[in-house]
Order: structure tokens, then sequence, then C-alpha cells
């Protein structure tokens, strides 16, 4: 059976995505075929319904897939609706976080045969199964279903273990027009799961689901790696297959939460000579100098760490996250003593955070002298405990028309405090730069007053030739050495300027050696 599943990535990195990779592996080792569909506009204008359905129409799939993430649910629910009206019997399936979280809200649009909840690996492949040899694909753990009108639904699977799953199969994917789009950056999984609880993030739900269904006894059986051999041999092997590999992102939730895997995994690392430079999570709470020393001299580029507030209560109360300030500085400090770039991300715009929880973000951010940040506006993603502590703040209309938690808070906060969150949207490195003790900050400082004390017609008028100017303000900085924060590579991450210059002088050396280049130390997918 060949199945057409279709991944939306509108507004989204343009990376290959390993849960994908692992599906369509699953299903290959089960004979049956895989079709992908990346619907990204950085990789080609996204399909209209007609043409859709016409591909439906020219290839003949015996099944429908959907991957959603909350944002892109809508359009899942277009296409579906599209291909129904077209194939009426066709079935249709359709899977991701999103499906976990609200599983009843999609459940009960009926638009699908088949709702899949948790990790789909095996659900998918024995609804197939099941539809290719005439069994029944609703007695499939983790699917969700409709049955002569009534509810279907059947508990998840325990997780897969890691170890027993097949190869990921990436040739789904265009690699050679995603590594061209990412620069060469590419995101890969050694583990799954995370023992933390933040109420932004989704995984809480995850393991709730698997213990109320019976599947696991608790967050330690969330917690899973793949072999290292494994993971090395994979890792080498695509290194041969697309040579347009230049970083590897490791997008495990937490790579350094388990010290002994961090020091085998760099040795193995090392030792296979893989020869790429990669990029990690760390988290303050288990991030130590003898794992900054080993993933440096594994060739670790970047650890990124979420900061998310230098506020102690609204990351105690709002976000479930608890660390403390000194942690952070003491994590920063140990990568920074290993010359490890530092990333860090943050979040404005949460319910119940003011103006002075927001600026002991971005005074914490000055003080630990992180290598970038990446900021963006808090957005409550339904299932989550941080959508029931946003709730009462909710502006549907506006959670609707938000394409992603860049652009602007879906939240009812007062007309002023909505324009100094779409300011700090636009130019947050402005603020943390005027609250560095760098030769840069009176500059920035004066920047920020200016800013600050325009009303909303003033910064409509006048926030496109800000934006031009901190560009141009950067390069005049650099040109005298000053040391500085600058937004590169995204409209939401600022970089130290140091950086910058070291980047452009290997450039340069390459240009004139004739090696290749180093552009793509210049690309961070959005998590980086």
């Amino acid at each position: 059976m060949k199945i057409l599943l279709l991944y939306p990535s509108l507004d989204a990195p343009a990376g290959s995505n390993h849960g994908i990779a692992s599906l369509a592996g699953v299903v290959k080792s089960r004979g049956h075929e895989m079709d992908l569909w990346h619907v990204c506009e950085k990789l080609e204008p996204p399909p209209t319904m007609a043409e859709l359905v016409d591909y439906v129409r020219e290839t003949q799939p015996g099944l429908i897939g959907f991957s959603a993430l909350s944002m892109q649910y809508d359009w899942c629910c277009e296409a579906s609706r599209a291909i129904r009206a077209a194939f009426p019997t066709l079935p249709q399936i359709i899977g991701g976080v999103h499906c976990t979280m609200v599983p009843d809200e999609v459940h009960d649009s009926k638009l699908f045969d088949f709702v899949c909840i948790g990790e789909g690996d095996y659900a998918l492949v024995e609804v197939m199964d099941a539809l290719a040899k005439g069994g029944d694909p609703t007695e499939v753990n983790g699917i969700r279903s409709w049955v002569g009108g009534e509810k279907k639904i059947k508990p998840v699977a325990p997780f897969p273990g890691l170890d027993t799953l097949p190869a990921l199969d990436y040739e789904v994917f265009d690699m050679p027009k995603v590594l061209e789009a990412t620069k060469g950056w590419m995101g890969i999984l050694t583990s799954r799961g995370c023992p933390y609880k933040c109420t932004y993030c989704f995984n809480l739900e995850i393991v709730d689901q698997y213990v109320a269904d019976g599947a696991a006894k608790g967050p330690k059986e969330f917690l899973r790696s793949f072999p290292i051999d494994r993971q090395i041999a994979e890792l080498k092997e695509l290194c041969r297959r697309y040579p347009q590999i230049k970083t590897f992102i490791f997008d495990d939730d937490l790579f350094t939460l388990n010290k002994p895997y961090v020091k085998k995994f760099c040795k193995a690392y090392q030792e296979a000579n893989v020869g790429l430079p990669f990029v990690v999570n760390g988290h303050v709470n288990c991030f130590d100098e003898a794992s900054a020393r080993a993933l440096k001299e594994a060739g670790c580029m970047i650890v990124k760490f979420g900061l998310e507030s230098g506020n102690d209560r609204i990351r105690r109360d709002v976000l479930h996250r608890y660390m403390t300030n000194q942690q952070i500085e003491d994590s920063f400090a140990n990568a920074h003593k290993h010359d490890l770039h530092t990333s860090a991300f943050i979040m404005f715009g949460l319910p119940h955070e003011g103006r002075a929880e927001i600026l002991d973000t971005l005074e914490l951010c000055a003080k630990v002298k992180l290598g970038r940040f990446r900021w963006a506006i808090f957005f409550p993603f339904k299932g989550t405990v941080g959508y029931e502590i946003a709730k009462p703040l909710i502006d549907e209309s506006k959670m609707k028309g938000l394409g992603n938690y860049f652009d602007g808070s879906c939240l009812n906060f007062s007309p002023e405090h909505d324009l100094f969150l779409e300011k700090l949207g636009k130019l947050c490195s402005w603020w943390v730069n005027a609250r560095t003790d760098w030769e840069c900050a009176p500059v920035y400082q004066e920047l920020v007053r200016e800013v600050e004390a325009m009303d909303r017609a003033t910064w409509d008028r006048r926030k496109a030739d800000l934006l031009r100017h901190e560009r141009e303000l950067s390069d005049e900085l650099m040109a005298k050495d000053w040391t500085h924060y600058t937004i590169r590579y995204s409209n939401v991450m600022g970089v130290r300027s140091d950086f910058i210059q070291w980047e452009q002088r290997q450039m340069a050396a390459a240009q004139r050696s004739g090696r290749p280049g180093i552009e793509a130390v210049t690309y961070t997918l959005d998590q980086s």
C-alpha cells in the first residue's frame, strides 16, 4: 500500500523531520510505500487545493496521511475537505503532536477516518497493514475512529524502544533541496523524551496520556536514547549520502540530561571521526564543566539553553521552570570557559507578566553575555498547562490569525503593553545592548528611550526605518570593534558581533585558499 503523507511546515523552518523519517523507515520495512509532500514555501510554492487533488488523482495512494503541528492544523483541515470532496472513500489518517494535545477536537471534527495519538511509528504501519490485508484498522492501539456513528478510542501502546526501530529513512524528503535551504544544517534526534514539566510544552501531557492508558508507569519510560553505535553509523551514512551536510543539530529536548551519556557520545563521535560541527540543547540544571569540556573536544559549536525568563516568579509560577539565576549564570560560564558559543531562548508576553519582569529577562541576557539569543512571544498551545493559565486572557480571534509565535500576542493586554511587546518583538537586542557594560551601551540607551517614547502612530510610521538603521548601526559599531548584539540570521535573533566578525574572517580566509566557505555557520533553525 502507498500512503501520501502531507507534512505542512508553512511559515516555519525548511528542515527535514526525524519523526517522519522514522515513520518512513517503519513503513518501508513492512513493504509499504510512502510518498511525502513537504508543504513549505521555503522549498517551493505551496499547492492549491485543486493541485493537491490532481496529484492524488495522478498518484492514486491507498491512504492519505497528515502530520499536524497546532499552527498547521487549519491547513490540514482544508486539505482534508478538498480531498474528501473529490475522493469520498479514500481513507485519511492524521497524527502529530496536535492530535495528542487536543484529541477530542480532532476526533470530533470527523474529517479524518483515523486519528493517531502518541508516538505513531508502529500505529501508522499497523493501520496500513490492516487496510491492505482486510483487517480492522480501528483495532490498532493509539487510533481513534468512528464505527457505526459511535466513537471508538483505543489506548496507546507502550513507547517504542528506539533500539528496535528500523533505520530512519530521510530519502522521502528532497534532501538536496532541504539542505540548500538550510545551508547544510541538519536536525537529528539521538533521544526522545524530557523529564521536565514546562507549562508551554507538551511533554507532560504525552506522559499523562500513556500513564492513563496503562502504557507507561511514569516519565522514565518516556526518556529513551538511540544506541550510540547505531547513531554514529547513521550520522556517517548521512555524511556519505549527503555531502551537503555541514552541521548537525541534535534536537533532543535535553542532550545534556544524562552526563555519562554525553561523555560516551562525545568520545564515540571523536573516535569515529564524523568530522562535522554540531549543536546541542542543554539545561542549566544538568550542565557542568565536564560536559562542556567533552562537547568542545568532540566538535560542538553551539550549546542552546532555555532561559525563557529572568524573573524567578514567572519561571516558577507561570512556566514551572524550577531553576535559579545563579544556575543560569553558572551554566553559561561553564560553556564560555571552554569556548562554546552559547544560545538562549527567551520569551515575553507571558500571562501575569508585567514590564518589570520582562526587563528582568533582558537584564539577565546582558549579564551572562551569551553568544546569541532568540526571542519569541508566548503562544498558549491548546492542551498545555500554559493554555489553561493564559485562558482568561486569550483572544481566540487573534490566536486563529497567528501563524507563528514571533509576530504578535494572542492575549488581551492593554494597548500600551501590546505596543511594548511589538517593539521588543522587532528590536529586542537594542534593550539588551542598553543593559550591558559594553562601550555600545550609551548608544542603545538613547535609541531605547527614543523608541519607548513613540506612540502607536509614530511607531507604525518609523519601524521599517528603524529596522534598516539596525543593520547600518551594527556595521558602524563593528568597524569600531565595539561588541554588541546585532539582528542576524533571523528577524528574532540577536548575535554577538564578535562572532559575526570571526565568521567573516573565516569566510575570507576560505576564499583566499580556495577552500569551501563556512556559510553553514550563518544558518540557524528557529530553535537554534
